[in-house]
């Protein structure tokens, strides 16, 4: 990702940019080591202008990209590869990206940069995964929880309902007794080998079915987490992780501390 004020030149769309205005005088009389191709007056190493009959045509071919989507429309003829179909896949396009001096980029491609993906994950051990490895590759991919929710299962003649595990106390308020308190879920995404991988847990809490009516605790049974992520490549998001302590404290200030400071700067910077 570049940290510079930049032109979007697509391949296939033959928008022509002119990145600075060149003094042609000058640069008349600078043309050693360069080539121009259709022009007498190259600036950079190689230059290549468009012509008046191939206007609104890309100018460039990339050697070894397929001939359906590279050469859509181009001023290639057919027989050289050229391809003048209108149905086209873009998801091997990669822009061309021109910064201000005129230096040319490979953008990423064309494709979305973010996908969203819900994984079920059925018959867990109660409500608890201790780890799901997700497949997702934990380098290549930066990955974000978007929604979980935690789907009980069916119990004919029964209730299923979460109670608090065996050891943990109850409470007394006179002659009423409470059950275990209810205690939120935590699911979070955590590296797993080279891979993502979940964890979802209600902490100290059983899932259990059991009779109406019934004094009994009820039998252990097993539900499903359902869960959404927000996935895409790290070389195509902006993506970093940050980390605060408050101390015990019930607020707190992030930039306080110099590694969050340094690291969410730099985060920003990014977008600039």
């Amino acid at each position: 990702m570049l940290k510079r004020t930049l032109l979007f030149v697509s391949l296939g769309s033959g928008l022509l940019i002119d990145a600075q205005a060149i003094n042609e005088a000058n640069a008349a009389t600078k043309t050693s080591g360069k080539v121009g191709i259709n022009t007498d007056i190259p600036t950079r190493t190689l230059t290549i202008k468009n012509t008046t009959a191939n206007n609104g045509k890309p100018v460039l071919r990339l050697a070894g990209t397929p001939k359906h989507s590279a050469n859509v429309n181009s001023a290639m003829d057919a027989d050289l590869g050229g391809n003048p179909t209108s149905t086209v896949s873009y998801d091997d396009y990669r822009p061309l990206i021109i910064d201000k001096v005129g230096d040319v980029y490979q953008g990423v491609p064309f494709t979305n940069n973010t996908s969203i993906l819900t994984i079920t994950i059925n018959d867990v051990k109660g409500d608890w995964i201790a780890n799901f490895d997700t497949g997702i590759n934990y380098n290549k991919y930066a990955v974000a929880i978007m929604s979980a929710s935690f789907k009980l299962p069916t119990s004919a003649g029964n209730l299923v309902m979460l109670v608090g595990s065996t050891g943990v106390p109850n409470v007394y308020n006179g002659y009423n007794l409470f059950s275990s308190r209810i205690a939120p879920p935590t699911v979070i995404l955590k590296q797993s080998g080279a891979n993502w991988a979940i964890q979802a847990d209600y902490a100290n809490m059983d899932l259990v079915a059991a009779p109406q009516y019934s004094n009994t605790r009820g039998t252990e049974v097993n539900g499903s987490w359902v869960i959404t992520l927000l996935v895409g490549r790290r070389d195509g998001v902006n993506f970093s992780e940050l980390e605060f302590s408050q101390g015990g404290n019930n607020s707190g200030t992030g930039i306080t501390d110099n590694t969050y400071k340094n690291k969410l700067e730099a985060f920003l910077r990014k977008m600039d």
